[in-house]
């Protein structure tokens, strides 16, 4: 029987913020790092809550699950992002298929998000001597000099958003100068964590000169505040076209009324959702991850309950074969815990979350400011 854990007040997270700092030195996980900005959201939830369980402070501060519960199959890089990065790139290009180039010019982000999928890459780089951006829009471009069949650079990282309007423009003359790629794309958690960072005049003409596609990964609809909002309108009217893709979370949306209202608001401010991941069977992503089978029935749910442009979006798992979805699950094996997907001829054997540790989200919780019930 599984039970919900113990909720921890303000005096108690300071003992696991203490505790996580220890077990990030020793596993070389990403440090707290929270903004002013994204702060004040926080502290509005633990007054209105009584304790930090709420899903806002869950994005960014870790809890008592993250320090002390593992699951199996657990794996520092699920997606063999290291496996895939070019030699001679310092780390900073990806390339998993042939039509896209994936360019991470920083490591630095806004705010850590707890459940970030990229921790070992990033945490190696923010204690590596080197600047990141230094030289690495030279080797972008003689990479791009040789991959000729690559049509698409993404930039992600660390936080594209966080770099100065001067160095974007340098990146965008780097990629622009090659005529084969027909699309550039930015992904970004700076819209949630510090809107700023994006509204700046001279990084809105940048990108719409550039005919970016600007992807948010807003994650919980008590993100978007007044004042994202209103940045989103600003971006909107800069001519800048928005998406957006997130994560499932367990006690964070892993519930269909979360997801449909966290979608319905997207679709309301114009952005189109592309995607929510599965999170990956990284280390220390036990406090994240949900079963198979509870994770099918959400997605049915959405299915039923929403109308097609919201139930559009896709659910898909990251993995070292490519992006996979349910209907590419090829067989289940309940006695060992694994499900087997296939992708262009090749299998992958993802390790499912165990249904007893699988403690679900309190929508009560979850949407603590709409007064919501269980549905």
């Amino acid at each position: 029987m599984k039970h919900e854990p113990l909720r921890t007040n303000p005096q108690r997270q300071g003992i696991v913020n203490e505790s996580f700092e220890v077990l990030r030195e020793r596993e070389g996980l990403l440090p707290i790092k929270v903004s002013p900005f994204f702060k004040r959201k926080v502290d509005d939830e633990i007054k209105h809550l009584g304790h930090t369980e709420g899903p806002l402070h869950r994005m960014v501060y870790p809890t008592n699950e993250r320090l002390i519960i593992r699951a199996p199959g657990e794996v520092p890089d699920f997606v063999d992002d290291r496996v895939n990065m070019p030699p001679d790139t310092t780390g900073n290009i990806i390339q998993k298929y042939r039509d896209r180039i994936l360019f991470m010019p920083t490591s630095t982000c806004v705010s850590h998000c707890q459940y970030c999928f990229r921790q070992d890459v990033l945490s190696e780089h923010q204690h590596s001597d080197r600047n990141m951006f230094t030289n690495s829009v030279e080797r972008l471009s003689g990479y791009l000099d040789t991959h000729t069949d690559a049509e698409e650079v993404i930039l992600s990282g660390g936080d594209p958003m966080t770099l100065s309007a001067s160095s974007l423009a340098k990146i965008f003359e780097v990629i622009k100068a090659h005529r084969n790629i027909r699309s550039i794309r930015i992904h970004t958690k700076a819209i949630s964590y510090n809107p700023q960072l994006i509204i700046d005049e001279r990084k809105l003409e940048l990108l719409s000169a550039a005919d970016v596609r600007l992807v948010f990964h807003l994650t919980h609809p008590y993100e978007v505040c007044d004042d994202v909002k209103e940045a989103i309108a600003k971006i909107r009217k800069a001519g800048i076209r928005c998406y957006n893709q997130f994560p499932i979370l367990r006690q964070i949306n892993d519930h269909h009324v979360v997801l449909i209202r966290h979608l319905e608001q997207l679709d309301q401010l114009g952005i189109r959702n592309l995607s929510i991941f599965i999170p990956d069977p990284i280390n220390f992503s036990a406090p994240f991850r949900i079963n198979l089978a509870r994770l099918i029935g959400i997605i049915e749910r959405i299915n039923w309950f929403s109308p097609s442009w919201i139930n559009s979006t896709r659910f898909v798992m990251d993995t070292m074969v490519g992006k996979v979805r349910r209907e590419d699950m090829a067989e289940y094996d309940l006695h060992a815990g694994v499900a087997t997907f296939k992708r262009d001829g090749k299998s992958v054997a993802y390790p499912d979350f165990p249904a007893e540790l699988d403690v679900p989200g309190n929508l009560e919780t979850m949407l603590w400011r709409d007064n919501v019930s269980l549905v």
